[in-house]
């Protein structure tokens, strides 16, 4: 963080609708220029996201995270929801919280993955009042390899049986970064989760094939990127998803060689850099 930008640093706990605690932290400098709200992915959790924290906030930005449920520091069976519009109530109570406590300033989202997924579909249905701009990191629309059919059956069957039972997801660190110290912490990192469960599977399975035809309906500013080498979002679909939305105020970038998380990427400073300048422009 630059030595002339001083910044508060808070955390704390929430309780949702349904009376889980969940997790949540922000990183503030005194005079905000804007206020960004950032949505981490599946099996993730805000913390390993402190060095997007602290370029952004370097930038004059106040950024906000949430632990979601099954996530990081909250509550929740680990990778479990039992229905889609859980996550939503989640983001929806804790963008409310950002926006009445905050004063005033324009609202960006900065989402990553299964949380650019949630992000659209809140959006898409009304949520997320005040939002000025999207900035979507390696959206979550497709799974990059689809998985054997004979999976899909068990999980459908599953679902309706035991849709809480955990289940070893295939993903490993290195497909997330080409940064050995990224893939060496998230080996250890005990809050990063690495399991999945069929109700989630199929719940975020659904969202995916609804996802497209949401795109039209959203009129506002997008900055949307990928790792080129993306080899857990499918790239071709962000790329659709992205050709349909509605707004003409709408940027496509591709990270050549990086992997599905740019902002844990070796790299990653260009793209603090491009987030912060987008953002930037449309104060």
């Amino acid at each position: 963080m630059s030595p002339a930008v001083m910044a508060r640093f808070d955390e704390g706990f929430f309780t949702s609708r349904d009376g889980l605690r969940l997790y949540w932290m922000s990183e503030q400098p005194e005079q905000p220029r804007a206020h960004v709200v950032f949505v981490h992915g599946y099996g993730d959790h805000t913390g390993r996201y402190r060095p997007t924290f602290d370029a952004l906030t370097a930038q004059g930005f106040a950024v906000h995270g949430l632990d979601y449920r099954g996530h990081g520091r909250a509550d929740g069976r680990r990778g479990h929801c039992d229905t889609w519009p859980d996550y939503l109530d989640d983001l929806s109570a804790f963008w409310e919280r950002v926006r009445h406590t905050t004063a005033g300033g324009k609202l960006f989202v900065l989402a990553h993955s299964h949380g650019a997924l949630m992000s659209v579909h809140l959006r898409a249905r009304g949520g997320l009042d005040g939002l000025s701009g999207m900035v979507l990191s390696s959206p979550y629309f497709k799974l990059a390899l689809s998985p054997p059919r004979v999976k899909l059956l068990a999980a459908r069957v599953l679902a309706k049986v035991i849709p809480w039972a955990p289940i070893p997801t295939e993903l490993t660190p290195e497909q997330l970064s080409r940064d050995e110290a990224v893939q060496r912490e998230a080996r250890q990192d005990p809050l990063y989760n690495r399991i999945a469960t069929p109700g989630w599977f199929i719940e975020s399975t659904q969202a995916q094939e609804k996802v497209l035809a949401l795109a039209p309906s959203l009129q506002l500013p997008l900055f949307l990127f990928t790792g080129a080498e993306d080899g857990v979002a499918k790239v071709e679909s962000g790329r659709a998803f992205f050709d349909a939305v509605g707004s003409r105020d709408k940027v496509y970038k591709s990270y050549p060689g990086m992997r599905h998380e740019p902002l844990n990427e070796l790299g990653k400073e260009q793209v603090f850099r491009d987030v912060s300048n987008w953002i930037s422009e449309h104060l």
